[in-house]
């Protein structure tokens, strides 16, 4: 090696240890994703799009991930108005049009589309040649699946384990301390909406994953007696609300304000008679900027805050502003920045909507 080479190289070295410079370099790795299609792609990925519709439960599991830092876009949006994706605003690329033509013009390594809509438009991104990989995070089982997955495709196999780690030792900490109880609280997870000044009621099918958290949450979910919709929510009225008459009603809200969703309830004609109401026993499900009753990746605070809610006599120790801060660490995201926006979101005033 003649000096100019050897004074070049030393240059280089010295840059990256004086500026940080990490040199990663991609290798094609094969994956199989939730619809059991194996699909090349390069690891870690140049560039990764979470495109299509009904993004709301995929677009954040890769930021879970430090590869993904810099090298990530996505639309702007969902039911917490991107309010979560601004304090992800340094770590990807927001983008306005995710048709397939522009998609395509962004010339990304991969893209990440929503299970269930490979029918729909998923194809048509296929077509373009750039490896596609479909989603769901619909489930804990999903979970087990796709963060491995996630792993590879960002060459952070050790992290993926971690990040199932940190959730299986939720599960096993709440189901352990429930899986010996004698008797369960009859317990009703409602859905309140409201359109034009009059609010609908729904519960959730059997299969999904807010029933699952109400049970491994030691509850007893009383709707699961009716005729379900397996594939989406069920509508259900007050005579049948107060023919359960359950012991605990827990009140999610995806597009505003749950605790203003518990406060207008509490003053409807016949709510004060049900049992849940006169123990001061119904809840405004847990939410920072999107609810944690969803199956995006803070379903594991949304079992410990109805293992608490439910239980708090089993639940002495668990502290929910700690597990907050816990959890969006996993993004990247100071203690600071986290308590300002996420706890103090979570412990607000009710907002009441108009």
């Amino acid at each position: 090696m003649n000096k100019k080479h050897f004074w070049l190289m030393w240059c280089v070295v010295l840059a990256v240890l004086l500026l940080g410079i990490s040199i990663v370099s991609a290798e094609n790795v094969s994956v199989v994703d939730i619809l059991e299609r194996e699909v090349t792609v390069d690891a870690p990925p140049a560039l990764g799009v979470v495109a299509g519709k009904k993004t709301a439960t995929i677009s954040e599991a890769p930021y879970l991930f430090i590869n993904a830092t810099g090298h990530m876009a996505a639309t702007i949006g969902g039911q917490d108005k991107g309010k979560f994706q601004s304090l992800l605003a340094d770590r990807f690329e927001a983008i306005e049009d995710s048709s397939v033509e522009a998609i395509a013009a962004l010339k990304p390594s991969v893209i990440f589309l929503k299970s269930y809509t490979r029918e729909d438009a998923g194809l048509a991104y296929e077509e373009t040649g750039i490896p596609v990989v479909y989603l769901s995070f619909e489930s804990i089982e999903d979970y087990h699946k796709e963060i491995p997955m996630l792993g590879k495709i960002f060459n952070e196999e050790e992290r993926a384990a971690e990040i199932i780690a940190y959730y299986d030792e939720i599960v096993n900490t709440v189901t352990e301390k429930t899986k010996d109880l004698s008797e369960k609280p009859k317990v009703l997870l409602l859905q309140y909406s409201e359109s034009d000044g009059a609010y609908v009621l729904k519960v959730s099918p059997e299969g999904w994953l807010q029933t699952e958290l109400v049970s491994m949450a030691g509850g007893d979910p009383v709707w699961l007696d009716i005729g379900l919709n397996p594939n989406s929510w069920s509508d259900v009225n007050f005579e049948q609300i107060a023919a359960w008459d359950p012991d605990v009603i827990l009140v999610v809200n995806y597009f505003a304000d749950p605790k203003a969703s518990v406060q207008k309830l509490v003053s409807e004609p016949g709510w004060s008679d049900l049992r849940a109401v006169k123990d001061e026993q119904i809840y405004p499900f847990g939410k920072d900027t999107l609810s944690w009753d969803s199956a995006s990746p803070r379903w594991g605070l949304g079992l410990l805050w109805a293992f608490k809610t439910i239980h708090p006599e089993l639940a002495e120790d668990i502290d929910i502003e700690q597990e907050i801060v816990k959890f969006y660490q996993w993004f990247g995201l100071s203690e600071d920045v986290i308590r300002e926006n996420l706890v103090n979101a979570y412990l607000a005033e009710p907002e009441m909507v108009n």
